[in-house]
């Protein structure tokens, strides 16, 4: 299954293609839909003036307003058991947003267009030290890697491991199991500079690492190049099958093994840059919430 281990260790690398990609207390719940306000009685018309035998004003109606829909039921999400992390919690409906990938959010940390991608070719691994709310072996988390504009205008390219179950096995309570990704097996990192130059002395042809040099654009990718990756996150979700339901795991820490402009994440102080992917995104699913 692609985006949408052992206990303390399980080793996860896939490279595949991306086609468009804490408070202590329960978190909130959706309400039930208030009813509508019943409509407001019309004035009467008013009467003709003097001389000119104006007819009489029809009398305006007094219909109800419509009823409000109905809210979805309450849900109530798992309470946290942690300090310093974060929890995220997706609402899986009953049909699944993808027939093919089930249901899932994307919590991301992102490098924008604007500014330099994270530079991964020097990190081996990047683990995510989870906890599980849900022990439900139809929810899983999978850690993921993305190219995005501008070096990949359409979101072409990522590396998307396999999903790792939250099976009672795998994720005992109150434990914590870190989840990581095997950065160094994965190819398509070029640095910050790919090849030779066009205006090289020796006369070789510019590849697709360099064609921006000169006039300062920008290369267009064809492949995974983790040394521009713009996205790295963990998706939080349930398979096809699973139906309705709660997904919530904590996340205690994000630790880079290596060297990179992307560094480790203990959300000691908040949530550290971590967000929610709004592509496809379940309805009900919170926003990364720091304990």
């Amino acid at each position: 299954m692609r985006s949408f281990l052992t206990l303390g260790s399980i080793s996860l690398v896939t490279v595949a293609a991306f086609v468009a990609c804490g408070d202590d207390s329960n978190g909130p719940t959706n309400t039930a839909g208030t009813g509508g306000s019943a409509g407001a009685s019309g004035s009467a018309g008013s009467a003709g003036t003097a001389g000119a035998g104006g007819g009489s004003g029809s009398a305006g109606t007094s219909s109800g307003g419509s009823a409000g829909a109905a809210g979805s039921p309450a849900v109530t999400f798992p309470t946290a058991n942690c300090t310093a992390c974060v929890q995220l919690s997706v609402e899986i409906p009953a049909t699944p947003t993808s027939a093919t990938n089930g249901s899932q959010a994307g919590y991301i940390f992102s490098a924008p267009a604007t500014a330099a991608p994270f530079d991964l070719t020097n990190v081996t691994t990047i683990t995510w030290r989870v906890q599980a709310l849900s022990s439900n072996a139809n929810c899983f988390v999978q850690p993921v890697l993305q190219n995005a504009p501008p070096e990949d205008p359409n979101y072409s390219f990522g590396s998307y491991p396999a999903t790792v179950p939250l099976t009672a096995a795998a994720f005992p309570p109150n434990t914590w199991v870190d989840v990581p990704m095997d950065v160094a097996a994965i190819g398509g990192g070029t640095g910050a500079d790919a090849g030779v130059d066009a205006g090289d002395a020796g006369g070789g042809t510019a590849d697709a690492g360099d064609a921006g040099d000169a006039g300062g654009g920008t290369a267009v990718l064809t492949a995974f190049d983790k040394s521009k990756t713009r996205t790295i996150g963990l998706n939080v979700g349930a398979g096809p099958t699973a139906g309705a339901g709660i997904c919530s795991v904590e996340v205690d820490s994000v630790t880079v093994a290596g060297t990179s402009n992307f560094t480790t994440k203990t959300f000691d102080t908040g949530v550290d840059g971590l967000s929610l992917n709004m592509y496809m995104v379940p309805p009900g699913t919170l926003a990364p919430v720091a304990h």
